[in-house]
């Protein structure tokens, strides 16, 4: 079996009972104190001579961890992709996958291993632990263990990233000094979120232009609910569908064709200054916009509940969805020959025309923790380190050299054409990057050369929106303990309402009647101190 290429060749070691003979000659023969400031006090992988500190394999003993992830959405298991397979013989490192749906699911149960003891030895993947209540709060009692001595010593591609890049060492620094969790990382170009797409064929068919206003896009989904534009003589047209719950598929973005882009938690930053949208009159415009599209009958009713499975089955079949929301053509399973064009971000009542984007960085902080039932930290940092390897990372992210990367002689790789009667996602022998963890550096994506039949990759999606991206996110700080605590005493009944109030209005109405009674109700859930506790944070962030 072919092993996996890695970026960088190591120098030899000092053999671990060397390195053993001095940890006892500077403690004098006595045992170490119990210090969550150092690094873990198990040494067995410094002096177990199983364990290489350079070189791979990782170990020469095949060991087992056991991490907890997300389950991909087709439901094929991790070990059976050909990346864990080849990472696997590279590093000797057999993982034992805890694979859990996302979700409220995964919530409780995170929640559930955290108040036991039946830790996993490290969390994997995309968000698998909430940067905000997991991260700081766990490693302060020590459930999570620090990382940067392990870094320093063990892991010399997270060390790279961290020494050239002091503002991701900052980023992912907590209030007490220590690094708790690594991010998942697209280092390449600014990202847009998602993007909006229109059936043209039914465009065209109906002698319709390609809206460039909020009103024209209106005017064409009135047309694609009344005129049977799929010409089979039945109502099943569904004018316009989104996700609600998926950042990938949600409506934020399109809020800014009314003045101000919504963000999922709707705390964005304006000149400095922390905002929450959903009290601002920009959130109410939009609102009855969409709320019009749904009493007209233009508007999904299921986006509120259906999840990305139940999305993709609507919209792959190319033949009744008039207009969607998705991150591009691949992540909902459309044909390369389909009926779809993406938009520009459509011009509103104001003349306002914006979207949502995402800077070249930190995706997402939590995406890999080690817990303290862990007995291998450093053959596990190790493990973690390889895939920060820029050759191996990339692989993570498009497949595996020599099955979807194939390597040309100039050091590129192309993009291996996907079998006919497969997916692209199908082919790809390794989960979906939303699984994983990886940096995507700008070197190594700028090496992969696609020539595959395919209308708009992401990049050229993400060119399209460029000159309308706005970056207001919020960056991600973190909060001190005492800091999440209090927020956590507003953040929850306030979101909880909002968002009730967000998907009643627009399904049901009745925004223009409730809406002072919504801003007195959330002003006395906390928003004033709320906001006050985010401010504090992106200014000690800044400083």
């Amino acid at each position: 079996m072919k092993k996996i290429k890695s970026a960088k060749r190591f120098q030899l070691v000092i053999i671990g009972l060397m390195i053993m003979s001095l940890v006892l000659a500077a403690c004098g023969g006595k045992e170490p104190k119990q210090d969550t400031s150092s690094k873990p006090s198990n040494d067995a992988g410094k002096s177990d001579s199983n364990f290489n500190k350079e070189g791979f394999p990782i170990v020469n003993e095949k060991i087992k961890l056991n991490f907890a992830a997300f389950q991909t959405t087709s439901g094929k298991h991790f070990n059976d992709f050909e990346f864990f397979k080849m990472a696997e013989e590279a590093t000797n490192i057999e993982i034992d996958w805890d694979l859990n749906p996302g979700g409220s699911s995964w919530q409780e149960k995170k929640n559930l291993l955290f108040a036991s003891s039946q830790l996993p030895e490290a969390f994997y993947g995309h968000g698998i632990l909430d940067e905000v209540n997991d991260v700081v709060k766990y490693g302060a009692q020590g459930v999570l263990i620090p990382l940067e001595d392990l870094i320093e010593d063990y892991a010399p591609n997270l060390k790279a990233l961290l020494d050239e890049r002091p503002e991701v060492r900052k980023a992912l620094t907590s209030p007490d000094g220590h690094i708790y969790s690594l991010p998942t990382m697209n280092d390449t170009y600014a990202v847009s979120k998602p993007a909006l797409f229109i059936n043209k064929k039914w465009l065209d068919d109906l002698g319709l232009p390609v809206p460039k206003t909020t009103e024209e896009f209106y005017e064409a989904l009135k047309a694609f609910k009344t005129k049977d534009p799929n010409k089979n003589n039945t109502a099943d047209e569904i004018p316009f569908t989104f996700q609600s719950s998926n950042w990938n598929n949600d409506l934020a973005s399109f809020f800014g064709s009314f003045g101000m882009l919504d963000r999922r938690d709707h705390i964005v930053v304006e000149n400095n200054e922390v905002v929450f949208t959903a009290v601002q009159p920009q959130y109410k415009e939009a609102i009855q916009f969409f709320s019009k599209l749904f009493a007209e009958g233009l508007a999904d009713p299921e986006s509120f509940t259906q999840d990305a499975n139940l999305l993709t089955a609507k919209i792959s079949q190319n033949d009744i969805i008039g207009a969607f929301v998705a991150w591009n053509y691949n992540s909902v399973g459309l044909p390369e020959d389909n009926n779809f064009i993406p938009l520009e971000p459509l011009a509103g009542p104001n003349g306002d025309q914006m979207w949502a984007g995402f800077e070249p960085g930190i995706l997402f902080k939590g995406s890999f923790a080690i817990t303290n039932v862990n007995k291998n930290p450093e053959a596990t940092i190790r493990w973690i380190d390889y895939m920060f390897d820029p050759l191996v990372s990339i692989q993570v992210i498009h497949g595996t050299i020599g099955t979807n990367l194939l390597e040309q002689e100039d050091g590129t790789f192309k993009v291996a054409p996907t079998p006919e009667g497969m997916t692209s996602a199908e082919f790809r022998e390794a989960p979906e990057t939303s699984r994983t963890v990886y940096v995507q550096s700008k070197e190594m994506q700028d090496r992969i050369i696609n020539e595959n039949v395919m209308k708009m990759p992401k990049n050229e999606l993400d060119d399209l929106y460029a000159p309308y991206l706005v970056y207001n996110e919020l960056p991600k700080v973190y909060m001190t303990v005492e800091e999440n605590s209090e927020l956590a005493r507003y953040k929850t009944d306030i979101s909880t309402y909002v968002d009730k109030m967000y998907a009643q209005w627009m399904i049901n109405g009745g925004i223009e009647k409730e809406w002072d009674g919504y801003i007195d109700q959330v002003n006395k859930m906390g928003l004033e101190r709320m906001l006050a506790i985010y401010q504090q944070a992106y200014d000690r962030f800044n400083n």
